[in-house]
């Protein structure tokens, strides 16, 4: 698997970020070091939920359900929140 769709969570202001990659590790700390625009203003990201896929497509398709309405449920009942 090359790709990975994630979700990131922001405990101290119950935030999430739901967003793509092929470095799981780089990407948590890009969101922590303020590189990544969106999460820019907040630190102490941790990555809560992550998915592999074998094409870029497929890992941007599932980062944008993430943030659906059905996404949503999903995460929520993955992640008990």
């Amino acid at each position: 698997m090359n790709y990975y769709s994630y979700v990131i969570y922001n405990l101290e202001n119950n935030r999430f970020y739901y967003g793509f990659t092929m470095d799981l590790k780089k990407a948590e700390k890009a969101h922590n070091l303020g590189q990544i625009d969106q999460t820019r203003n907040y630190s102490g990201w941790t990555i809560v939920y992550q998915e592999g896929f074998a094409t870029k497509q497929e890992a941007i398709r599932r980062s944008r359900f993430y943030q659906s309405l059905a996404g949503q449920r999903f995460l929520k009942n993955i992640l008990n929140f």
